[in-house]
């Protein structure tokens, strides 16, 4: 299974890490934001007006190091979630073109589409192969599946076990 955790870990880089969680204290909620910041605060010690005052990298560094806490993984999560609909848009796009699912600029907006099999996720994968960074593909693939359930799962994370391999 891949959750957030296993994602941050295993398929992203310490630079993509790094990006993906900032992306959190950049683009989430500022109620959400105010909850890591206060469990952050929390666990390493400091003031909460301390890490408030730092720079969205060095929370992100922080909550990097306390990524396998549970209480940390749904905020993981929505970082996965700010990472792509803001930096990686144009590959979910590409993507979701490939299985013919309506979107807008890589957010799908309806519910009326039928999630990719793992060979239509494949044949998609050697379409775009040259197009998108591998690791980043990954990364998307095992995030898709995560976040967006079980039928998308079935699709998604066999090929990004096959991609890891």
């Amino acid at each position: 299974m891949w959750t957030a955790r296993r994602i941050l870990k295993e398929l992203a880089d310490s630079d993509r890490r790094r990006a993906i969680l900032t992306h959190f204290f950049r683009h989430a909620e500022q109620q959400h934001r105010m909850v890591v910041q206060m469990h952050l605060a929390r666990a390493m010690n400091f003031r909460e007006e301390t890490l408030r005052k730092m720079p969205p990298e060095k929370k992100a560094d922080l909550l990097a190091q306390r990524m396998g806490t549970p209480e940390f993984e749904q905020f993981i999560e929505m970082a996965l979630m700010h990472y792509h609909t803001n930096e990686k848009n144009g590959m979910m796009g590409a993507f979701l073109d490939q299985w013919k699912v309506p979107h807008e600029n890589g957010s799908i907006e309806n519910d009326d589409y039928t999630p990719p099999t793992a060979d239509q996720v494949r044949e998609a994968v050697k379409a775009l192969g040259e197009a998108y960074d591998p690791k980043d593909v990954r990364i998307y693939l095992a995030t898709a599946g995560l976040l967006m359930g079980d039928a998308w799962r079935e699709g998604t994370w066999p090929v990004v076990d096959d991609m890891n391999q």
